[in-house]
C-alpha cells in the first residue's frame, strides 16, 4: 500500500501537468483557422476539432518546434516538426531505415483530421495551418493490378544502403508484395532492374557492378522465398537512368538507388 501511494505521489505532478496542458489547449476549428501569431507564452497548446476523414492539415511558420499529438493529451505517437513543416526524424525512425542520418526518405507532415488533433507550439511567433482535401485514390496500387507484358513497376520503397547491395529495413514490405504478386501470377516472368546513385560521374565499372548486385539481391530474395529462377532476370543499369541526375539531398539519392521491375 505504501509503495502504491509513493508511486501516486511521484506521478502526481506529471498527471497534474498533463491535465493542465489539455485543459489549457485552445479549441479551434479547421475552417476558421489560417494562421496564429502574437503567442503569449513560450509553450502554447492547441486542439483542432476533428473535421472529416477526407481532410488533412499541414503546418509551417516561425517557431522553434511544433509537436503534434503531444503525449500530455493522448497516448498516440508524437511527431516534432521544424519551421518548414517537415518531420524531425526520431531515433526510432532513423533506426527503422525510413531515415538516413538526419535526412528522411519520408518526412510527410500532413495529418488526418478524422480525430481531434492536439499540438503544442514552442517558441512561437507565427504558425500557418493549411487545410488539404485528400483526393480519393481510384487507381489501383501496383501490387493490386493485373500485370501484362511491357508493364514497368517502380518499387519506390525498396531502398539500399549507400554503396552497398544491402536492403534498408523499409524495403521488406515491398519485397514481400513483389513475391505475393509473382505467386498470384504464375505465368508472369520479370526483369529486375538495379540502379545506383552517382550524379555527375560516368557509369564506371564500380557503378555497373553495384547495380548488378542490387538487382541480384532482389532476385536472390525471391528465389529464397520460392519463386523459380527461370522466371527472374537481373539487369544492372549503373547510373545511366537516375531519377535525379543532379541529386543533392539524401531523399533524392535514395530514389536513385532503386529497383524497377519490367514484366516480360
Amino acid at each position: 500500500m505504501k509503495l502504491v501511494l509513493s508511486v501516486i505521489i511521484l506521478m502526481f505532478p506529471f498527471l497534474l501537468n498533463a491535465q493542465t496542458a489539455c485543459a489549457s489547449a485552445k479549441d479551434i476549428s479547421l475552417d476558421s483557422l489560417k494562421s496564429i501569431s502574437n503567442f503569449s507564452k513560450e509553450v502554447v497548446y492547441f486542439k483542432i476539432r476533428k473535421d472529416s476523414s477526407d481532410k488533412k492539415v499541414e503546418f509551417s511558420g516561425d517557431y522553434k518546434e511544433l509537436i503534434i499529438q503531444p503525449s500530455e493529451c493522448n497516448d498516440q505517437k508524437s511527431f516534432s516538426l521544424d519551421s518548414s513543416g517537415l518531420i524531425i526524424p526520431s531515433e526510432e525512425m532513423i533506426n527503422s531505415g525510413i531515415c538516413y542520418c538526419n535526412s528522411c526518405i519520408e518526412r510527410y507532415s500532413k495529418f488526418s483530421m478524422s480525430k481531434d488533433l492536439f499540438f503544442k507550439v514552442i517558441g512561437g511567433k507565427e504558425l500557418n495551418i493549411r487545410s488539404l482535401i485528400t483526393e480519393k485514390e481510384t487507381e489501383l496500387a501496383w501490387y493490386e493490378k493485373r500485370l501484362k507484358a511491357g508493364d514497368k513497376i517502380r518499387l519506390r520503397n525498396i531502398l539500399f544502403i549507400g554503396g552497398e547491395a544491402k536492403f534498408r529495413t523499409v524495403s521488406f514490405k515491398d519485397l514481400n508484395r513483389l513475391y505475393d504478386v509473382l505467386v498470384k501470377n504464375p505465368n508472369v516472368d520479370v526483369e529486375i532492374q538495379g540502379h545506383v546513385n552517382s550524379p555527375g560521374k560516368r557509369n564506371n565499372k564500380e557503378n555497373q557492378s553495384l547495380s548488378d548486385a542490387r538487382a541480384k539481391a532482389v532476385v536472390d530474395f525471391l528465389i529464397k522465398k520460392g519463386i523459380k529462377s527461370d522466371r527472374l532476370t537481373a539487369v544492372g543499369y549503373g547510373n545511366t537512368q537516375m531519377i535525379y541526375p543532379k541529386a543533392k539531398t539524401e531523399y533524392e539519392m535514395q530514389f536513385n538507388r532503386r529497383v524497377e521491375v519490367l514484366v516480360k
